[in-house]
């Protein structure tokens, strides 16, 4: 199975975290960084992505939006476990037989998922709009290798 884990775009200000929305920078840097990696996902043939979930804030709601027009899942749900402060050892999603899970979700998570399961923590955190695709044989320590590693929208390091 597939699993990339996306950092939601770049996100202004608001009394309240949960009230941050997407700027229009962020909007931008989402969408650049979805046809890419749409593209890749093509010329690599890796399967197209069947599942989205993502934290049920604002930011990255909006960011889900985006991926879903450009991606075109066939489901795409809010996730109660993607929000701030998620638990990096849980496993939920690994209950679908799902080819291809595209999380979308919050730093420090996104970046300690991927340092963990790869088993790699030199790989630079993901800055907003920034992703990493695995590929999983299990979420334990080392389960996964990174195939794609884009922490910044635009451009860094790949795999």
């Amino acid at each position: 199975m597939l699993l990339t884990i996306w950092r939601h775009g770049e996100a202004g200000l608001a009394p309240r975290d949960i009230d941050r929305e997407l700027t229009d920078r962020g909007r931008s840097d989402v969408s650049a960084a979805a046809e890419a990696f749409s593209r890749w996902l093509t010329q690599a043939g890796h399967p197209r992505v069947t599942h989205l979930r993502y934290s049920p804030l604002i930011r990255t709601s909006q960011t889900a939006d985006i991926l879903q027009r450009a991606l075109h899942p066939s489901c795409c749900v809010a996730d109660e476990q993607l929000a701030p402060g998620a638990a990096v050892t849980s496993k939920i999603w690994l209950t679908t037989d799902a080819a291809h899970v595209v999380l979308v979700s919050h730093d420090p998570f996104v970046s300690r998922a991927i340092a963990l399961w790869s088993d790699d923590g030199a790989l630079p955190p993901l800055l907003p709009s920034g992703y990493a695709t695995l590929d999983v044989l299990s979420l334990e320590r080392g389960g996964a290798t990174v195939l794609r590693h884009r922490p910044s929208p635009r451009g860094g390091s790949d795999e």
